[in-house]
This record gives C-alpha cells, sequence and structure tokens, in this order.
C-alpha cells in the first residue's frame, strides 16, 4: 500500500478551532496506517512584527520536496504576505495542495458558505425573532481572506431581502478579537446609543466580548439585545446565556480535507472548490430555547476544573526546576521527569547547530528567523531513546527528526522554538495537548524558551569569565604566562615536576640587545624580536612544562629532565631562525640553566633567581650558556 507524507500548516489564531483540527488530523492517521501528517503550528497574529515572522517560520523547516501534499487552515493564518509566500512554494514545488476556509492560489479550497451561513442566522432573527435594527460586527476585512467579506456579505444579503433599510443595517469593522466585542459594547452604552435588535458577529470571540460588556452594562440578553456568533466553539455552549451561532464541524472538515488531498495527489480529484456543510445553532442569545446538554456541561467543567489543578501544578514544577538548570544535559533532565505536562507520550527538541554550538550570538552566520543546516536532539521522548555514547545527536535539519523516530510516528506537532526574534529550534509531540484548548502550551513553550536562553547565557558568561580568567593569566604580546600566571601555574608545575620526575630545570632566557633592536629598527621590530623569541620557546617547550614572559625580554622555563640539551635546542631554533628570516635585526638569547631536585616547592623563587645569576654570567662572558645543578 503506498504511503502518504502529508505538511499541514497552521497557526493558533483561534486555539480552539486550531486544537479541534488537530483531532480531525490525528483521527485520520488513527484510520489509516498508510498516511503519516506532520503539523507545522505556530502564535503567529496578525500585526507583522519581527516576532510574528520568528514564529511564521515555522512554515520554512518542511522541504516540501519531501511530502506528497500540503495541507493549509489558510484563515488562520492571517497575514497575508505569509500566504503569499506559501503560495509560491506550492507553485514552485507542484505539490498537490489543499486549503480551508481561505482561497490559495494553487489549492484546492474546501469551506463552508460563510456568505449563506449568515444569510440563514440573520433571517432567523428577522423573521423568527421580528428584528429590524441589527448591527454586524466583521471579522478582518483587508488581510486578503475573504471569510469577513463573504459573512458581512451574507448580513447585508438578509437584510436586504427583508426590507431592512441601510440605516438600520449597521456595519462595525473588527478584526475577530474578544476585545472588539467589548469595545463595540462599552462604546455603544457609553454614548447612550438606543441597542439595535440584534447583533450579528462574525465570530463567537466577538460575540463572547459583546455580551460581556452589555451584562456588566446592566442589558440582558436576549430581552434587549440578541447576539449571534460563529464557530460554535465550547464556550458557545457555556457561555450564559447559550449563544446561538454557526456550526462547521472542524474536526470532520479536516478530516475530509485530507480525503481530499489524497484524491487529488492521485490524479482522482481537480475541483478548486469543494463545500462543506454547516448548521444554525439555536439557542438562549437569539431567544430560541436552550440546545445545552446539562450532563456533558458538568463533565466538562469537571475535567477541566482537574486539568487546570494539574497543569498548575506541574507547570509551577517545572517551571522552577527549569530556571536553575546550567546546562542543556540538565534541562533535558526536567523535561523528561515533567513531560506529562505536555500531554502526549513524547517529546523532542531539537536545537540549531550554530545555536548549540556558539553561546555567543555574535558568531552565528544565520539570522535570526532561520533553522541551522543540522539540528542537536537535544531532548528525546521520555529518556529512553537517548544513547549514551551521543548523547546530543545531529542529523540534517530537513530530516525534521532522526530517521527512527520519524518512521514510528504517524503524527507529530511542530512548533517554534525562539527568543526575542532569533530562532532557538523547535519542539515536537507526538500527540495533542489538552493544554492547546486553553492556550497553556503557549507558555509551556514560553518556560522553555527562556529556560534555553538562560544556559546560553550561563554558557557564554562562563566562557567570557575564563577569557578574562586567561587574559589575567597571560601575557597579551606573546600569549605566555605573565605573573600572575606564575604564581596560580608555576609553583604547581615545579612540584608536579619532582613528584613525578624526580627532578626539573628552571632556564631564566634574556634577549640580547633588545635595547639596540629597539633603538635602530623601531619599538615595532622589538616587539617582533619578542614574539619571535617567545615562538621558538613555545616549540622547544613540552606541554606538561611552564612557560612565561618573566619581564620585557626575559621569560622562564620550568622543565622536565628528558635527556636532552635544552639550551644547545634553543640555540641551534635562534641560527635556524636568523637563517630563514628576513628580519633586518638578529635574534640573540642568553641562556642560566639551574637543575633542582628539591621537593621543596618553595624554593622555587630562590631557583629562579640563581638561574637568573648564571644567565648573567653567560651574557657578560659572552660564552653562550652556563649551567650549575642544585
Amino acid at each position: 500500500m503506498r504511503t502518504y507524507n502529508i505538511a499541514f500548516f497552521t497557526a493558533d489564531w483561534n486555539y480552539e478551532l486550531v486544537e479541534t483540527t488537530l483531532h480531525g488530523l490525528k483521527r485520520y492517521a488513527a484510520d489509516h496506517d498508510n498516511v503519516y501528517i506532520r503539523v507545522f503550528d505556530c502564535f503567529g497574529k496578525d500585526q507583522g512584527t519581527s516576532k510574528d515572522f520568528s514564529e511564521y517560520a515555522i512554515f520554512n523547516l518542511p522541504d516540501l520536496t519531501q511530502f506528497d501534499g500540503l495541507l493549509i487552515q489558510g484563515s488562520q493564518i492571517v497575514l497575508e504576505s505569509i500566504r503569499h509566500a506559501i503560495s509560491r512554494r506550492v507553485a514552485t514545488t507542484g505539490i498537490p495542495a489543499v486549503s480551508i476556509d481561505c482561497p490559495i492560489d494553487g489549492c484546492t479550497l474546501i469551506t463552508v458558505d460563510n456568505r449563506e451561513a449568515v444569510r440563514e442566522i440573520t433571517n432567523h432573527l428577522i423573521r423568527d425573532h421580528g428584528a429590524r435594527r441589527l448591527a454586524h460586527l466583521t471579522g478582518i476585512l483587508e488581510n486578503g481572506c475573504p471569510e469577513g467579506h463573504m459573512r458581512k456579505n451574507g448580513f447585508l444579503d438578509a437584510c436586504r431581502e427583508n426590507g431592512i433599510p441601510p440605516e438600520d443595517a449597521e456595519v462595525i469593522e473588527c478584526t475577530w478579537r474578544t476585545s472588539d466585542g467589548m469595545q463595540v459594547g462599552q462604546r455603544w452604552l457609553r454614548e447612550g446609543r438606543p441597542l439595535p435588535d440584534a447583533f450579528v458577529c462574525a465570530n463567537d470571540e466577538m460575540a463572547f466580548g459583546l455580551m460581556e460588556a452589555l451584562a456588566e452594562g446592566g442589558c440582558h440578553i436576549p430581552q434587549d439585545v440578541m447576539v449571534t456568533g460563529f464557530d460554535n466553539l465550547s464556550s458557545s455552549e457555556l457561555s450564559n446565556p447559550r449563544l446561538s451561532t454557526i456550526d462547521r464541524d472542524m474536526d470532520e472538515l479536516n478530516y475530509t480535507a485530507v480525503d481530499v488531498l489524497i484524491d487529488k495527489i492521485e490524479g482522482r480529484e481537480h475541483r478548486d472548490y469543494i463545500p462543506f456543510p454547516f448548521s444554525v445553532i439555536k439557542s438562549e442569545s437569539c431567544g430560541c430555547s436552550a440546545s445545552m446538554r446539562p450532563g456533558y456541561l458538568r463533565q466538562k467543567y469537571f475535567r477541566q476544573n482537574r486539568f487546570l489543578k494539574n497543569f498548575y501544578v506541574l507547570q509551577d514544577q517545572m517551571a522552577e526546576e527549569l530556571f536553575d538548570v546550567s546546562t542543556l544535559q540538565e534541562l533535558r533532565g526536567i523535561v523528561e521527569q515533567n513531560h506529562e505536562i505536555f500531554g502526549c507520550d513524547n517529546v523532542y527538541l531539537c536545537v540549531n547547530d550554530y545555536y548549540f554550538d556558539n553561546y555567543d550570538k555574535t558568531q552565528w552566520k544565520h539570522d535570526s528567523e532561520t533553522f541551522g543546516d543540522e539540528m542537536v536532539l537535544t531532548v528525546c521522548g521520555q529518556g529512553g531513546d537517548i544513547d549514551p555514547g551521543n548523547p546530543f545527536p545531529r542529523f540534517p535539519t530537513r530530516e525534521l527528526l532522526p530517521r527512527s523516530i520519524r518512521a514510528a510516528a504517524r503524527f507529530l506537532v511542530f512548533y517554534p522554538l525562539h527568543y526575542n526574534t532569533y530562532s532557538i529550534g523547535y519542539l515536537v509531540m507526538d500527540g495533542i495537548s489538552e493544554a492547546a484548548k486553553l492556550n497553556l502550551h503557549k507558555s509551556i513553550f514560553s518556560f522553555l524558551e527562556i529556560a534555553i536562553e538562560n544556559v546560553r547565557k550561563k554558557g557564554l558568561l562562563h566562557h567570557l569569565n575564563g577569557v578574562l580568567d586567561n587574559l589575567y593569566v597571560h601575557d597579551a604580546l606573546t600569549g605566555l604566562y605573565n605573573r600572575f600566571g606564575y604564581a596560580r601555574y608555576g609553583q604547581q608545575t615545579y612540584k608536579d615536576l619532582i613528584d613525578r620526575e624526580g627532578s626539573a630545570r628552571i632556564l631564566f632566557i634574556d634577549m640580547d640587545d633588545m635595547k639596540g633592536i629597539n633603538d635602530r629598527f623601531g619599538h615595532e621590530y622589538g616587539d617582533a624580536a619578542i614574539c619571535a623569541a617567545a615562538d621558538i620557546l613555545k616549540a622547544i617547550a613540552a606541554p606538561e612544562d611552564f612557560l612565561m614572559r618573566y619581564g620585557g625580554d626575559e621569560f622562564l622555563l620550568i622543565a622536565a629532565n628528558r635527556g636532552n640539551d635544552l639550551a644547545e635546542e634553543i640555540r641551534r631554533a635562534v641560527e635556524e631562525y636568523n637563517h630563514t628570516t628576513d628580519n633586518p635585526f638578529v635574534l640573540s638569547l642568553s641562556i642560566g640553566l639551574i637543575q633542582s631536585v628539591d621537593h621543596d616547592e618553595h624554593m622555587l623563587d630562590k631557583l629562579v633567581q640563581a638561574a637568573d645569576s648564571e644567565m648573567y654570567k653567560n651574557k657578560s662572558a659572552h660564552k653562550g650558556f652556563t649551567s650549575n645543578a642544585s
């Protein structure tokens, strides 16, 4: 049997509609063993801000050439520019695509007849309840999605058909938000205007806000004014009075949409538009009898109350633990211990490779809205799939998840993770969180984003402290240890060599004619001579040795007794340097060497002084080298 890999794009503009949609898709995957559905969801709004675009960047994550078809919940993606970008990708890839509730070029449209639905509920208000003065609260009209216009036109159609004059059919432009309805109600009462017979709202959310404002102003619904909505959200049944509205079964609509898409993939479906049925819920807010289900409401209230209580306990526990973490390893453990809060079997946290590898974001080559070429799997399910030998496996971003996980899960939901406007990566769930219906899963993601960013900042702070510490103990010109480095590491190196080897060599090295180099060629060449001497000594010193710039043109080397003639090696290296470089100066070093077997590390300062004295004897006698043992 052929398998189908389906991508689904949506945005949590209306959380309950999206959550219901996801259940329809998950049910389809459960009913069809050959269908794999990958949902790409986000919290993008309609403001067009940089944060909005950071959310919508999740649609750039999937490589559509890896999918057989694309479903788009077009009405939920309210930014027209984002829908246009998706349309261009559909055209470029040639992928079969279906849009739900909003026309998108290149896509088959499946939707209810919004115009007819609002016409029908408005006719009900006029013909069955005698409404003669009506007002309509629109959805967004200027974002390229015709839903708002269709519902407005349905309202106006009904008013014209029933002889309602234009002055008694008021249209108020809104933007789908609950706050819009509240503001309309408050303004109406504040201005002292007579209430219309009915408010016809383009969605339930605005109706809820309007009903709340009117109730606070002392108005009674439906006695003083009737109110209707659109969507039949669960809150419609819980509202008081029960809201009259339009029901479009989003679960079944999206289930059907997958069928349409597969028919289109197989070449069996060629229509541009496919209607889906709706029904008018006539209830208390328009004066009809109640259509509530008391048993259902009691059960829903009890379940929701228990869920919220458990959710907040888990959230508080996880948040407190997350904000204390210092590493991604610690964060992984906390997420895995608290995976219950996500409401699914497995949760996968994938971090951009550039984010994972570089704490300093100034080193990132990617802009704020892109995902890395590779992802790092930071949290894997409930922890059972992590290989101890490879705790943070990497995989190509285009694969979305490692193959073994991808093949086993037929329904996955991807959410973007970002801090302010730059991308962290994404979170993947193999189920639908009950928190999604109440928009509480957004708070979980926010906690995760803040915790991951705190880990980055702690890592960066640790790195910067290391840099400062490194500057504190190292000479800026040569990179060798300085006097602070000597105090911290010199004594310990000497002690370790004596304990391990039984002896140690202390070499005090001074550059000859340093003043002459500076006077004849300038301090730039003087610095070059110092760096050349330092490089020669670095090349000869062993990793366990201690090498420092002791003063302006003086160096100290504490080295193991490896049976070699260190002074001779240095002399030959200096000669090689003078023969192979074209610097105008001649490099020359004087060396004093003391070999010690004394186990008292406090003797080191005296040994350094002795080596310094030997160096000066050598320099003054122009012999090139003298040594003593102590």
